[in-house]
């Protein structure tokens, strides 16, 4: 069988990486997993490329021929301004330029709920898209992500997606945890919808499950074509045998312990 994609996944050796690789082979696609570190449990047909992000003639191979880009690598947690300056912001900036010269068409950017962490929780529910608000340098990373994803889409007529990426887990967990998952099937639907989507420019969607508590409008990543199928309230009813109770949307913001004084602004944790 021909090949018609050539899908380039970086930060495959991450946990998301890891857990939706396998989910996204294809006969007629051609996976390659770009990480610095090795791919454990490499999936039938997938190519592994050790490169950095921060290494623009590392991309620029890697990208050569591809149709799209999925952007997982970077820091994933709060670290100082200096090193998230490094990796996530000009990491970004350095993929989105190797994708553009590539001639790359459709890329999805792995941003954070911690781009609005201090937003209320209670409008998440909006379908607008809520405006940055991050939590810590670490969140300002993602928000600076996303407005390279606008610019580049904008300026260059890329088709970018850039997933506000909430709760990633195998199981879902109680609580906000709850509220917040986002399974791994879910996200290669969400990997899938933007590799798909006709419409080009730039869209910012909640990359989460359909859970019962529905806490986050599915509005912005439905008109991309991505439909969620697994609810955290299901998945822990099916494991614990009775039905969790629903977590209380009031008190701490989106961003949860993000925001408190035990997790300092610029700390590594």
């Amino acid at each position: 069988m021909s090949i018609d994609e050539v899908v380039v996944l970086t930060g495959a050796a991450g946990r998301i990486g890891r857990a939706i690789a396998p989910l996204l082979t294809r006969p007629d696609r051609e996976l390659r997993l770009l990480d610095t570190a090795p791919v454990p449990d490499m999936p039938p047909g997938a190519t592994l490329v050790e490169a950095s992000i921060e290494d623009a003639d590392a991309l620029a191979r890697a990208f050569a021929g591809a149709t799209a880009v999925i952007h997982l690598a970077g820091l994933s947690s709060e670290r100082p301004w200096a090193d998230l300056l490094r990796v996530n912001i000009d990491g970004t900036h350095t993929l989105l330029e190797a994708a553009r010269a590539a001639g790359v068409e459709r890329v999805l950017l792995a941003s954070s709920i911690h781009s609005v962490g201090f937003e209320p929780v209670e409008r998440a529910a909006r379908d607008d898209v809520l405006p940055p608000r991050p939590d810590t340098y670490y969140g300002v990373s993602k928000a600076a992500m996303e407005a390279l994803g606008s610019l580049y889409a904008d300026r260059f007529g890329m088709s970018i997606v850039s997933a506000r990426i909430c709760t990633f887990q195998e199981r879902p967990g109680d609580g906000r945890a709850a509220a917040q998952w986002l399974s791994p099937g879910d996200m290669a639907r969400l990997v899938e919808a933007s590799l798909t989507f006709a419409g080009g420019g730039h869209h910012i969607v909640w990359g989460v499950s359909a859970n019962a508590p529905a806490w986050f409008s599915l509005a912005a990543g439905r008109a991309i074509g991505y439909e969620p199928q697994d609810d955290a309230v299901q998945e822990r009813t099916r494991d614990t045998g009775s039905r969790p109770p629903a977590p209380d949307p009031t008190g701490r913001p989106l961003g949860g312990a993000f925001t408190d004084d035990e997790h300092p602004v610029g700390g590594t944790w």
